[in-house]
């Protein structure tokens, strides 16, 4: 190669020097574009993720408010059959004895109500000698109860078959709900459809007491009513049956077999051509209190039922994985951003927490204020949430969300349930309960989990 003269332009022999030494390509500079465009691309994704979650928690919320408003003022009198209430008791719940007065107040010309008591050493025996005058109610014993179900599942096929075979309706009410008088004639009112096979309504928490862990159910209970009304999926403490589909479907069979009596209904009765429906009229109100140690088991035993018995489970239980998540992902972007120094995505991270949980609070405001216009009975008492509660809301929302993923896991890996001092194993969708012994008041009647 022929050599540059002296007087070559010195940016000339700079640039042979660079290419004679084998000298490689320009170094990068000190912000690297991949670093840059990685970090932004997180929090843009995180943002918009939160803005798609907040905007489906907005749809079932707006579904929630519009199944509210379809509460009829006035039921249909005129369809009346022959129907029973089926009351299961284990222990002594908080408003037992209120429960058992409703119940023989309902505003209906024909039907009866059969209580099963656990065991005769029960202590609810005491609360019903109170209403033993009143020949409409009947009471049983729980007389050998298989071991490849609940107690509540034996209780049921067992009070369903000791009764008389005009009954054609068949309601189930829980103990710790307060259900208005025209409770059962609502239940009943749809079924006057021969497509309808099973009503149903739902529970809405409104402690007398609101602690902190009766907050967190009462913020845990909001999307979990929600999403069973949105996928249909029946709650046992307010429903009602029709006694041929019983027969029809072979629910008994099932039930002997199962854990709960409610979350399969809707599959069940489809199966056979009918259809199950959402009544708002029979939301009833709790007002118990809990403790963190009552959720620690009452929450993944709700997700349970789910897990074992719905088509919807990986839907519902998904809805709430990425609801509880974005705490924790924007935990994971801030301190990602801070070490990088990239502050701005810390400051995404921040905004769009804080968003999603002012959008969660006003859903929850939404919802309350909905429920307490359209659900409550006429003669329901309930000054809603003070602005004492309505302040720390978000707070516990953040709790609740923290708390989540414990429940998750729980429902997830877990073998053994205790319900009510009883234990249950349960393996695939086999049951297998445990020693069945008297019931032993904790010394508490404050709360019935």
């Amino acid at each position: 190669m022929p050599r540059l003269s002296d007087d070559a332009p010195t940016t000339a022999r700079y640039r042979c020097r660079r290419i004679d030494a084998g000298a490689g390509p320009p170094l990068l500079s000190n912000t690297s574009p991949f670093k840059e465009y990685s970090s932004v691309t997180i929090a843009i994704a995180f943002s918009w993720a939160v803005v798609l979650i907040v905007a489906i928690q907005t749809v079932f919320s707006l579904f929630f408010v519009w199944m509210m408003s379809r509460r009829s003022r006035r039921t249909n009198s005129s369809f009346t059959p022959h129907a029973a209430i089926i009351l299961c008791l284990r222990g002594v719940d908080p408003f037992l004895g209120q429960t058992v007065r409703c119940l023989l107040d309902q505003d209906y010309p024909d039907y009866q109500l059969q209580v099963v008591v656990d065991h005769a050493e029960d202590p609810s025996a005491a609360v019903l000698r109170d209403f033993e005058s009143d020949d409409r109610m009947r009471v049983s014993v729980l007389k050998d109860p298989p071991d490849t179900c609940s107690l509540k599942c034996s209780a049921i096929v067992q009070a369903i078959g000791d009764l008389d075979s005009s009954i054609e309706i068949i309601a189930l009410c829980d103990a710790d709900s307060v259900p208005a008088p025209t409770w059962l004639a609502d239940l009943a009112a749809p079924l006057q459809n021969p497509d309808v096979a099973v009503t149903t309504g739902n529970r809405w928490y409104h402690p007398q007491d609101p602690t902190a862990a009766s907050l967190v159910r009462y913020l845990w209970n909001i999307p979990a009513a929600i999403n069973m009304i949105v996928f249909r999926i029946a709650w046992g403490g307010s429903l009602a049956i029709r006694r041929c589909v019983i027969d029809e479907a072979g629910l008994l069979d099932k039930w002997s077999h199962a854990f709960c009596e409610d979350t399969m209904l809707d599959r069940v009765v489809r199966r056979h051509g009918y259809r199950q429906v959402f009544v708002p009229n029979v939301m009833v109100v709790n007002r118990e209190t809990c403790t963190f140690g009552d959720l620690m088991n009452w929450v993944p035993r709700q997700l349970l039922t789910a897990k074992l018995y719905h088509p919807s489970w990986p839907a519902t239980v998904g809805y709430g994985i990425l609801s509880s998540a974005i705490p924790f992902v924007a935990a994971v972007v801030a301190v990602v951003g801070w070490f990088r120094s990239d502050f701005d995505s810390v400051a995404a991270a921040g905004i769009a927490l804080v968003a999603f949980e002012i959008a969660n609070t006003v859903l929850v405001l939404m919802c309350e204020r909905s429920f307490q216009r359209n659900a409550l009975n006429d003669d329901c008492e309930s000054d809603g949430l003070s602005l004492g509660t309505c302040v720390k809301l978000p707070i516990w929302i953040v709790v609740s969300q923290i708390i989540s993923p414990i429940w998750f896991c729980k429902c997830f890996f877990t073998t053994k349930v205790k319900w009510r001092g009883i234990a249950y194993q349960i393996r695939g969708g086999k049951i297998q309960r445990g020693p069945h012994a008297p019931y032993c008041d904790p010394g508490t009647q404050s709360r019935s989990l």
